[in-house]
């Protein structure tokens, strides 16, 4: 049996670096911004605190895309999946060598992903599955999101 275990945390880090003396505040900003930028504060930088604001596992096995056949044109192989509410399509043009895939969502099939490579299909359904499950932690983390009434 697997599990896909999603743990959303927040971190924060410390760092003791030297300022030069005699700068003012928005000077010291882009000091420390400047620093953070370039990489040179990396070093110095240590996991100060871990808050975990969750934790997630689904038990199970791991939802693949199977493409499907649709009518060919051409020089052109058409595919297509449905999962849940996403709708995927998978277009190969052997002429250009190009293989173009896109995401779409809900009734209205809101296009939320797309790309145009030259690359395989399964290389493309690959990249495609890593997009889904992305979406998919990012959704998890937005749904923790609470909202002050008084902010509101």
């Amino acid at each position: 049996m697997k599990a896909i275990v999603t743990v959303v945390e927040k971190i924060t880090s410390e760092a003791h670096i030297n300022i030069p003396d005699g700068l003012a505040v928005t000077a010291i900003s882009q000091h420390i911004v400047d620093r953070y930028n370039s990489g040179e504060m990396q070093a110095d930088l240590n996991i100060f605190h871990v808050d975990f604001e969750s934790i997630s596992a689904h038990i199970g096995s791991k939802t693949y895309i199977t493409w499907h056949q649709g009518n060919p044109c051409d020089h052109r192989a058409y595919y297509f999946c449905k999962l849940g509410r996403f709708t995927l399509t998978l277009l190969t043009d052997t002429e250009q060598n190009l293989t173009r895939t896109e995401a779409y969502l809900g009734n209205f099939k809101q296009l939320i992903y797309t790309s145009e490579k030259e690359v395989s299909k399964e290389l493309a359904t690959v990249e495609l599955q890593n997009f889904l499950s992305g979406l998919a932690v990012e959704l998890q983390t937005l749904s923790h999101i609470e909202f002050n009434e008084d902010s509101v």
